[in-house]
């Protein structure tokens, strides 16, 4: 594990600890300010909101003003809102603040997939992936629990400066990382040593316009969000409605080990897709199908492992379907769209829950799966064979015709 990859991993690790810590503090929220749980419950969507409309602008500053900036100033904000959500006097700001946070946080998914596209082979690049997908799965486990403990306390306000004095230790680690891609156009100038590059590569003939692959994008993301992101949410109001807590909560510490687990499969990630679909399916259907607590969370295991499975493989093979300047919008679209999708999904999907039509939510999911699953293998197939060469690394030393001894500049 290099040293960029570690920082960026951690920041990943923060983000996602942050979003699952909400959770458990909300009681502790709501009585600390004497309000009713669902007032504090906004700012979980505010959140989410937050998140989803920032991405597509941490996507294009990664692009511009590449990784290590666009992470450390998301990192600076995101630690800025978390302690001002520590310190926070009642419900409003409260809303304000967690939106703020949401939006400083999306910073972290496009720098990390730069980060993680700059590896020179698709199996490397998927490994690293990998990786950020276990660290976060295990922040996932971890965190309801410290959240539980920090709310049992009363200390809901620790947990949050926690969260900010994080960020702020990963700001300030990226300032040694060293990033291995730039972006920019044509010519561009590398911002760290002033020296200037060649153009980046363009799309290769045979590979797809630039607008088409920003629609099959959007469109890979909208069927994720609804065959894989909406399904652990629809699983929990599933139990919920029957009365369930306890196995409520369970499911979603089973749904992430099992996403924790999909990482220790070691295999060509073009031959992850199709075990990725069928665990999905087979997950979606078995909640559908087969009775009791027991098997609904072996079901969700079934679906951590879908998750872990395909979305690794296309964080793999969705960005480099454009060059490289494009790639990390290529990925903030990506988790946006997906996002987007899985909120209307949950929300159709709950109405359709409160009406008895608990088969048919899950058969949906499960063919979307299924789907899923084809798209992964198509777009890994066609990005295999039209890849565009990620750029030469930055030259962290100083430029040409700087320092003692650069060459002495060509007679005209």
């Amino acid at each position: 594990m290099t040293e960029r990859q570690t920082v960026f991993r951690w920041a990943a690790v923060v983000g996602n600890a942050d979003w699952c810590l909400t959770g458990p503090l909300v009681t502790a929220v709501a009585a600390a300010w004497r309000t009713d749980v669902s007032t504090v419950t906004v700012g979980i969507a505010a959140y989410s909101l937050g998140f989803g409309c920032a991405l597509p602008v941490w996507g294009a500053v990664a692009d511009r003003w590449g990784p290590r900036h666009g992470l450390r100033a998301g990192l600076l904000l995101a630690a800025g809102a978390s302690t001002a959500t520590a310190l926070c006097p009642g419900p409003g700001w409260w809303v304000v603040l967690r939106a703020a946070a949401g939006a400083a946080f999306a910073a972290v998914p496009p720098c990390t997939a730069l980060i993680c596209d700059a590896a020179p082979s698709a199996g490397e690049r998927h490994r690293a992936f990998a990786a950020l997908t276990a660290a976060t799965a295990a922040a996932a486990i971890a965190a309801p629990l410290l959240g539980a403990l920090a709310s049992g306390a009363g200390a809901w306000r620790f947990a949050y400066l926690t969260v900010a004095a994080s960020c702020a230790l990963a700001a300030l680690g990226t300032r040694g990382a060293a990033t291995g891609g730039r972006t920019g156009g044509a010519g561009s100038r590398d911002r760290t040593s002033g020296a200037r590059h060649p153009p980046l590569p363009v799309a290769p003939s045979g590979g797809p316009g630039r607008g088409t692959a920003f629609a099959v994008v959007i469109g890979v993301g909208v069927v994720e969000g609804v065959g894989l992101l909406a399904l652990p949410t629809l699983l929990s109001t599933s139990l919920t409605l029957t009365g369930d807590p306890t196995a409520t909560a369970l499911a979603q510490t089973v749904y992430a080990t099992g996403v924790l687990g999909s990482a220790a499969v070691r295999r060509r990630p073009r031959q992850l897709s199709g075990p990725g679909g069928v665990a999905g399916a087979a997950g979606a259907v078995g909640i559908a199908l087969v009775p009791g607590t027991s098997a609904v969370l072996g079901c969700a295991v079934l679906l951590g492992l879908a998750w872990g499975w395909l979305h690794t493989g296309l964080q793999t093979w969705l960005p480099p379907l454009l060059p490289p300047p494009s790639r990390a919008r290529a990925a903030a679209l990506f988790a946006a769209s997906s996002m987007l999708a899985a909120s209307l999904a949950v929300l159709v999907g709950t109405q359709l829950l409160r009406r008895g039509l608990h088969g048919t939510v899950f058969a949906a999911g499960a063919l979307a799966c299924a789907l899923l699953a084809c798209l992964a293998r198509a777009v890994a197939q066609h990005s295999a064979r039209h890849r565009t060469p990620s750029p030469p690394p930055v030259r962290t030393g100083p430029a040409i015709g700087e320092g003692r001894d650069a060459p002495p500049e060509h007679a005209h």
